[in-house]
């Protein structure tokens, strides 16, 4: 199903910030308790968190993007 307007886009980008929220929170915990040094897990984890930020910062900027034909 695919919804559009501005009151869909702001829904999603509500979503998309308790996803990113949630996603800092669990690497956060986890990196708290964790001994130095991190462990290869430990530092993937804490990559992982920030592609999942970056990843929905930028499927919203491109949702912002006008729709245009192709030229020929």
């Amino acid at each position: 199903m695919i919804r559009r307007g501005d009151s869909d886009l702001k829904e999603m980008e509500g979503k998309a910030g308790e996803l990113v929220a949630l996603t800092m929170e669990v690497c956060e915990r986890r990196l708290a308790s964790a001994r130095a040094p991190l462990t290869p897990p430990q530092i993937a984890l804490s990559a992982a968190a920030m592609t999942v930020h970056h990843s929905v910062e930028t499927f919203l900027a491109v949702t912002k993007i006008p729709d245009q034909p192709a030229e020929k």
